[in-house]
């Protein structure tokens, strides 16, 4: 092993190469996803011992100013290193991406305390967290309301309601939130919850067609209490807009991993039907060179996470609009690519066909991105 994995390995403080960091990602999705993924996906196993071996490796931590293995804080490598979990298994990205997001929300708390009790245990995958945003998300666009209301109470807030389809979850996993004012609708408040705690209960009420194995419950909240200690923002004011950037950009790994998984399987295919497939419209060349565009594009957009004018909120909304696009696309010509064997039940194009799918639908969905695409547009 070399000087640069045996650092990944042991989580040393001495900075590793942006090569020996992939590399080490690379060693444990080989290693723990590469048989573990139709079982991840068709049965709903929950990849957790794999999640801490990525951990471990500093898959969670690129993006994080106090515990990245690299010489600086890099989110373009956090997307990179998402995508090569995505090329195998998008359930695991989908995780990976919860457990980004929940260390990006730390990284730009100024609940200092609640940072140095969560962030080193989130980024290096002892603790497991996901994000429950998509219903705050969905609503600051104005497509539903908060879902969770809260009562002051001395200390904190006790809060009541329903959050459906928060993933990453499990018994004492964490996410985060936003809470809404139950006497006035404009304070709103950002906070990290724990499952379990006493009023927070976690349920499976639902089956998907892909990523069963993503821990993915809807959460009551029966008169919890959360602490002034668990907020990262009260009141919000601007600090959930600062963070969007970032958290929708880390998204891009997810599909980006989906689209090299599909450009394999149309080099597979192409072992025994390069003949009949060149005549389709495009082929896996294609497919590398958008990718690689793409993540250009947003390793610039990168540089500066947290900006959010609307001229660079368009354009990271557009690379994230472009990466569920070239998604579908890869994943369809995949399907073309393969004929018949990619319409078999279980065939790995049937995966990436419905790994696609959610790239498209997750908040913020495609049709959520056209729309505050259209907004900003007309200002």
């Amino acid at each position: 092993m070399s000087a640069g994995l045996a650092s990944l390995a042991t989580l040393s403080a001495t900075a590793v190469t942006d090569a020996d960091f992939m590399a080490g990602v690379r060693m444990r999705v080989q290693a723990d996803l590469q048989a573990q993924a139709p079982a991840i996906d068709e049965h709903g196993l929950y990849p957790r011992e794999a999640m801490a071996n990525l951990g471990r490796a500093g898959t969670f931590s690129a993006h994080l100013g106090e515990h990245s293995l690299l010489d600086r804080p890099d989110l373009a490598m956090a997307v990179r290193a998402m995508a090569e979990v995505g090329a195998e298994c998008m359930s695991t990205a989908f995780c990976t991406w919860c457990q980004d997001a929940s260390g990006w929300y730390l990284e730009n708390t100024r609940n200092t305390a609640l940072k140095e009790t969560l962030q080193h245990g989130i980024a290096t995958g002892q603790v497991m967290a996901g994000t429950g945003m998509s219903n705050p998300m969905k609503t600051l666009a104005g497509f539903e309301g908060f879902k969770l209301k809260a009562q002051r109470a001395e200390g904190g807030y006790v809060v009541s309601g329903v959050l459906p389809w928060v993933s990453n979850l499990g018994p004492d996993h964490w996410f985060a939130t936003v809470l809404q004012d139950a006497n006035d609708p404009r304070h709103l408040m950002f906070a990290m919850v724990r499952c379990g705690q006493p009023g927070v209960e976690i349920r499976q009420n639902a089956k998907f067609i892909a990523l069963e194995g993503t821990g993915t419950y809807s959460v009551l909240f029966r008169r919890a209490f959360i602490a002034d200690q668990m907020m990262l923002a009260d009141p919000v004011a601007d600090d959930v807009r600062r963070i969007l950037p970032g958290v929708i950009l880390l998204q891009t790994g997810m599909g980006l991993g989906v689209v090299q998984g599909c450009i394999g399987l149309m080099q597979e295919s192409n072992r025994t039907h390069a003949m009949s497939n060149q005549y389709l419209p495009r082929g896996p060349a294609y497919y590398t060179e958008m990718r690689e565009a793409l993540l250009a594009d947003i390793a610039s957009l990168a540089r500066t996470p947290t900006e959010n004018g609307p001229d660079f909120m368009r354009r990271v909304l557009s690379a994230r609009l472009a990466v569920s696009e070239l998604a579908l696309d890869a994943a369809q010509s995949a399907l073309l690519h393969a004929g018949s064997r990619g319409y078999l039940q279980g065939s790995p194009v049937n995966r990436r066909l419905r790994e696609s799918y959610f790239v498209a639908i997750i908040t913020p969905s495609i049709r959520h991105l056209r729309k505050e695409l259209a907004v900003l547009g007309r200002n």
